[in-house]
């Protein structure tokens, strides 16, 4: 080999090679002959001090082209795609053992570059690997890092820009209307993330955000990728995608995106409470929308009864939990009960980290999801990498700066911001920013500019953030969201420039729907040119603000251009319908589902009959995992054995599906749950699962006060002074309800006034069997906690009920170790 060897891939404009030179590489991308990047050095730095590709040997080379298609189901462009780059790799042995092979990538919307480690386990790599050297004064548009890429979005040059970390994607502008987005693609456990490092000059670094320890003979790096062209072939991109590895299977037929109505934005609390869930069912059901998703505060006691009443009307259940209350097989093993009731899929929040363990948990989640039928939402999380074709169950990713930040900070979101996400952020995936907040105070948009941003920003899971209210206020809005989806059969720019304006067009079927959004001070003439949408006449429905920041719409005939004009920080909505396109045929009767019973008791190791009443579909009964699959009996007819290790009045929820659980069309389903006895020994409410609880702040809370509206939120239990190690907090007015055995007993507890509710409070508890009062007690806060001993004989409902006077302060309620008691 001579002194100094370049190998390249080339596809079209686009060149990507690696140059050696007396053992060191660098590397040079070029699109039109010009150079996107000078030659800039390449190191794969370890723990201890060596730099791997420092005074290393050749060994091999070879080209490919790949050729590849794949399909997805999430995106500004779903369905089939089609891979087509040219690749070079070449080996090289490492100075002190092991070797790495540069993979290069040339395609037609831009290049990549990764390294493959092989017989280097165990060993930690760190730091920079990939150097890019742009011009000092391009424009460039970053985002201060962070590991949940939440901070805003803003316009700068190189030369203007702070020396520190930066996150992808990172667009920079290269001139002759040619830009490069800078981001990473095909990332799991077997690496970690990475940022750009600035260090002044126009110099960029791709930088480990944490170290990554080696493990087996050969790992690949992550994809280092510059997407190149002009914005629109940018915004249009899916190299991210085409990088990554295919599904195993291909999309599942349960992967389905949509709109979500969403509570917690417009009312912090609410996700613990199941009227204000059932509120939510009802309006996304009546205005066809297709999930409910429930925030933080759900119950499992009431969950399968929103399931239920949901899937009545053909809407999912979306449910959240913190990533480390899955951070375990024990711990994820949640994951399939909570599908065995007919769960949609999960958010899941606050992982906040680029680590390789992080990473690992994701590979983990995302696996067991995929086997027990679950879709999945990140929240708190790092940036799509290509995930929407290797998993196609993950609907969508915050890792953005979203309407969030009017209620946790009081911040508005800059215009400029919401015009740089759809040219950065939201190329590589799909971005939960939670749009459409009318009645945020902060915030600085108009209402046609918070409404398209339903349409500029795409995300699989599209969660409305207002309440529902707000949109039955605005007619305008409430008809134009019916319209929009979460997943587009194309994605067009039209016009725009990353921080001051961008005009979107996205297709679905035949109707197209552009969003446009300002950050400009001034008005902004919009010129849409229909002809790059397809020939023929649309009706065009068109809208915009009226000056008193009021949603305004015309609705006519469209051919040639339609003219708009943005008002400062404004929007516009432009729904383009076919001339004489109808809407599509109206939704199939739902399938029906009725159980026999919904209340079985069932012994540990004995066998247990489910029957239902199914019309419409075929029967499934889907049981709780642990358990032995239904024997079927006859149509609709199962035996199912009770586990033999069933806890005494553990409740179990089966589910009776009138459909496939996991088909490509939402079941029906309908809830059975089975009981077992609560057995001779005594028995705490505590640690006992309801049939049903409703409480008035949060989720009913156990061995600590009510608190607030979070879970576990509480502090230990106080009446009058004293403190109460065991029990049950509950906010006025709460209703629980256990089964329990019908034979002899008592129930002993004691019950006060919480010391955290306000001074004066008082409340009502009463204990209740079977739709009698047995006992009632008038109780002030301040008053010592009162003992009750309460007979129990032959009650099979056992219901603790807390009211308070209307319109007082809702008082605090501890019911203090309460037992159920079998008399022998």
């Amino acid at each position: 080999m001579s002194e100094s060897t370049t190998w390249s891939a080339r596809h079209g404009r686009h060149t990507v090679a690696v140059t050696w030179f007396r053992g060191r590489l660098t590397w040079t991308a070029l699109s039109g002959g010009v150079q996107v990047t000078p030659p800039a050095p390449l190191h794969l730095r370890t723990g201890d001090g060596r730099d791997l590709l420092s005074g290393v040997a050749y060994v091999s080379d070879a080209a490919r082209d790949v050729a590849e298609e794949y399909e997805l189901v999430v995106g500004k462009r779903v369905g089939r795609h089609t891979v087509d780059h040219h690749e070079r790799s070449v080996r090289f042995a490492c100075a002190d053992g092991g070797e790495v092979t540069v993979v290069l990538r040339a395609a037609p919307d831009g290049v990549a570059l990764r390294f493959v480690l092989h017989g280097l386990d165990g060993a930690t790599v760190t730091g920079g690997d990939v150097a890019l050297r742009f011009p000092a004064a391009a424009p460039v548009w970053p985002l201060t890092y962070t590991p949940w890429y939440e901070t805003t979005r803003f316009s700068s040059t190189l030369d203007a820009l702070e020396p520190g970390d930066y996150g992808f994607p990172f667009l920079a502008e290269l001139g002759d209307d040619t830009f490069a987005l800078v981001t990473e693609a095909d990332l799991d456990g077997r690496y970690g993330g990475s940022l750009a490092r600035y260090a002044g000059g126009g110099g960029l670094t791709v930088t480990l955000a944490n170290d990554v320890v080696l493990s087996g003979d050969a790992v690949a790096t992550p994809w280092r990728v510059l997407i190149l062209g002009d914005l629109a072939t940018v915004v249009a991109s899916h190299l991210v995608d085409d990088l990554a590895p295919p599904a195993p299977a291909g999309p599942p037929p349960w992967a389905r995106p949509g709109r979500a109505a969403w509570s917690w934005w417009s009312d912090f609390y609410s996700g613990a409470q199941l009227s204000k869930q059932l509120r939510m069912l009802d309006y996304a059901a009546e205005r066809g929308w297709e999930y409910v998703l429930v925030d933080c505060g759900w119950d499992g006691v009431w969950m399968p009864e929103l399931v239920a009443a949901a899937s009545e009307r053909g809407v999912g259940v979306f449910v959240w939990v913190v990533w480390d209350h899955l951070a375990t097989p024990e711990q994820r093993a949640k994951l399939a009960e909570w599908a065995s009731w007919g769960v949609a899929g999960v958010k899941v929040d606050f992982m906040e980290s680029e680590a390789q363990e992080r990473y690992r948990w994701y590979d983990e989640v995302i696996a067991e999801c995929a086997r027990v039928g679950l879709m999945i939402n990140f929240h708190g999380s790092v940036i799509p990498r290509g995930w929407a074709r290797t998993y196609p169950h993950v609907m969508s990713y915050e890792a953005v700066r979203g309407a969030e930040y009017y209620v946790f900070y009081s911040e508005p979101l800059t215009p400029e911001h919401n015009t740089i996400v759809p040219f950065t952020r939201n190329v590589v995936g799909s971005a939960d920013y939670t749009p459409v907040t009318f009645s945020a105070a902060a915030r600085l948009t108009t209402e046609a500019h918070e409404l398209a941003l339903a349409v500029v920003l795409e995300s699989g899971l599209l969660n409305f953030a207002d309440d529902v209210d707000e949109y039955a206020k605005r007619p305008i809005a409430e008809a134009a969201i019916e319209r929009v989806r979460a997943h587009w059969d194309e994605t067009r720019l039209l016009a725009g420039r990353p921080g001051e304006y961008v005009v979107l067009a996205r297709r679905s079927g035949d109707e197209w729907i552009v969003g446009a959004l300002s950050a400009l001070a001034e008005p902004k003439a919009v010129t849409l040119d229909l002809g790059l949408l397809g020939a023929g006449d649309f009706t065009a429905t068109i809208i915009t603000d009226d000056d008193a920041d009021r949603l305004t719409q015309e609705v006519r005939p469209a051919s040639g251009t339609v003219d708009v004009t943005l008002r400062p920080n404004g929007g516009a909505v432009v729904l383009l319908a076919p001339s004489g396109h109808t809407r599509g045929p109206a939704a199939e009767p739902r399938p029906t589902v009725t159980v026999a019973e919904p209340i079985v008791r069932g012994v540990p190791g004995e066998p247990v009959e489910i029957e239902a009443v199914v019309s419409g579909a075929e029967p499934h009964l889907v049981v709780p995992p642990g358990w032995d699959a239904p024997r079927p009996l006859r149509p609709g007819a199962w035996t199912v054995t009770v586990p033999a290790d069933t806890e005494p009045g553990h409740v179990a929820v089966l589910a009776v599906h009138a459909g496939d659980p996991l088909g490509a069309r939402r079941s029906t389903l309908a809830h059975v749950r089975v009981v077992s006895p609560l057995g001779a020994d005594p028995a705490s409410l505590v640690a006992l699962t309801p049939l049903a609880a409703a409480n008035g702040s949060g989720p009913v809370e156990r061995d600590m006060s009510n608190g607030e509206g979070n879970p576990a939120d509480g502090r230990p239990m106080s009446v009058a002074g004293t403190h109460h190690p065991e029990g049950l907090g509950v906010c006025a007015p709460s209703d629980v309800t256990w089964v329990i055995d019908g034979a002899p007993a008592r129930l002993t507890a004691s019950v006060g006034v919480d010391d955290e509710s306000p001074a004066g409070a008082t409340a009502t508890c009463s204990v209740v069997g079977d739709g009698r009062v047995l006992t009632t007690v008038e109780l002030t806060a301040g008053d010592p906690a009162r003992e009750l001993d309460v007979d129990l004989a032959g009650v099979t409902r056992l219901r603790l009920v807390v009211r308070s006077p209307d319109g007082a302060e809702p008082a605090h309620v501890d019911w203090i170790d309460p037992h159920v008691r079998p008399l022998n």
